[in-house]
């Protein structure tokens, strides 16, 4: 046996018809045979001949859950299937495929199956099955068919609400997925930018304007003629990440799913603006993301997910929110498919667990007299590039940019900004300045 190839979405060879086997030989048998072991070794429940570029009528299927499962079914080859009948009955489950790696959806299908067919040496007989079976069945047979799962997928009609770079990979991956009918992304007007003070817009409409997608830039979200535009939209489900308004209860109430929001801690620990800073600042070792079902209290919805990471040891909060976006683009694609299918208990936060964080501002920036090297080291890698972290000397302030602690646990500053000055080396700056001490 080998393990072949296995075809991934988008690819023709997936939309071809297959053709009836006529001859149950020993090639035949070896194709089985390959179709199994490549099942097998890649994790599946089920695998489709076109899915290993054979225009051949034949399925293999298996599932043993460890928990020994009703769902379970022992291995069974299918050849030249024939849909029988199909139950009234519907329901919506989530599907993965092979050949969609990574990817669960949400689709609707008629619960009770019967087929019939020939197993591997001709032999006519019949399956009729309501469980984990009838969906494998159905949607193996669809593959026979040149049908694929995201041509029964239930669209979500969905808005997108953001500013900043936490929402960037969200923003693309609902672009991407055929599951959300993107109806269009919001997000704040142009704000005075950089030392020169001119109007930029925000990193998501620069991203939604790269992606051709439909963009408004509101001053206020929670405005009434903002609000009657979102009516309008009607869309079933908002996505939120890395917004900088407080959203209203009339736009929460108005999708049919809610709005989820996709924020960069460990729920309830660090709710409110500055998580990322306040988690290197706190010389917090762990963190994470939580995918949060809002409400009217800031960051105090229902918990319907959450990944947890370690922080590493000389990481900057800019590089540890990039780090946290990628992971809650993911856990968000993971997270809405069993969301629409009712299939997560949502967790109600813990009051008194929870802590606030605050909005920073240029005086947080100013080391204290008595902050230590370790403090001091924090402060660099948490608030920069905003408010930045400085001492003053003859009443300029200087900047720290880059700093490490050596193995005795002391300060050493690697770059400085002098005030109205480039940044610089720190060997250059102390060349013919004095060094920067600090009291801590």
């Amino acid at each position: 046996m080998k393990k072949l190839d296995v075809i991934k979405d988008p690819n023709p060879l997936l939309r071809t018809e297959t053709e009836e086997v006529l001859s149950f030989d020993g090639e035949i048998q070896e194709l089985i045979d390959d179709m199994i072991y490549t099942m097998r070794s890649a994790d599946g429940i089920g695998l489709a001949a076109p899915q290993i570029g054979q225009r051949k009528k034949i399925i293999v299927a298996e599932y043993e859950s460890p928990e020994k499962s009703e769902e379970d079914f022992p291995l069974i080859v299918i050849i030249n299937p024939k849909i029988e009948s199909v139950s009234d009955d519907e329901e919506f489950m989530i599907e993965g495929c092979l050949s969609f790696p990574g990817k669960e959806l949400y689709i609707l299908r008629p619960k009770k199956v019967k087929v019939t067919a020939l197993d591997r040496w001709g032999k006519k007989y019949t399956i009729e099955d309501e469980k984990l079976l009838a969906r494998v069945l159905q949607h193996e047979i669809d593959h026979l068919n040149g049908v694929l799962m995201i041509d029964h997928i239930k669209v979500i009609k969905t808005l997108f609400v953001g500013n900043g770079s936490l929402g960037l990979p969200a923003l693309e991956r609902i672009t991407d997925d055929p599951q959300f009918q993107l109806l269009g992304v919001y997000t704040t007007s142009d704000r005075p930018a950089g030392r020169s003070g001119t109007p930029a817009p925000t990193l998501i409409s620069e991203l939604a304007s790269k992606l051709k997608v439909k963009y408004y830039k509101v001053n206020d979200i929670n405005a009434p003629n903002v609000v009657k535009q979102i009516k309008n939209l009607a869309p079933e489900l908002i996505i939120l990440a890395d917004f900088s308004q407080i959203i209203a209860k009339e736009i929460i109430s108005l999708p049919r799913y809610g709005v989820l929001n996709i924020h960069p801690s460990l729920l309830p620990k660090y709710r409110g603006p500055s998580p990322v800073v306040s988690t290197i600042l706190n010389g917090d070792k762990k963190t994470g993301v939580t995918i949060i079902k809002l409400n009217e209290k800031v960051d105090a919805g229902d918990i319907l997910s959450q990944l947890e990471i370690r922080i590493r040891p000389r990481e900057t909060a800019t590089d540890l929110k990039l780090r946290l976006a990628e992971f809650g683009a993911d856990l968000l694609a993971e997270t809405v498919p069993y969301y629409l299918a009712d299939e997560i208990r949502p967790i109600v936060q813990k009051e008194e667990m929870a802590s606030v964080t605050k909005k920073f501002s240029k005086v947080d920036g100013k080391i204290s007299a008595g902050a230590t090297p370790e403090q001091i080291d924090r402060m660099v890698r948490a608030l920069n590039p905003w408010p930045g972290v400085y001492t003053e000397v003859n009443g300029k302030k200087i900047f720290i940019t880059k700093s490490h602690l050596n193995k005795e646990k002391k300060l050493v500053i690697d770059a400085v900004k002098p005030e109205g000055k480039r940044e610089m080396k720190y060997s250059e700056y102390s060349a013919g300045n004095k060094q920067l001490t600090f009291s801590g």
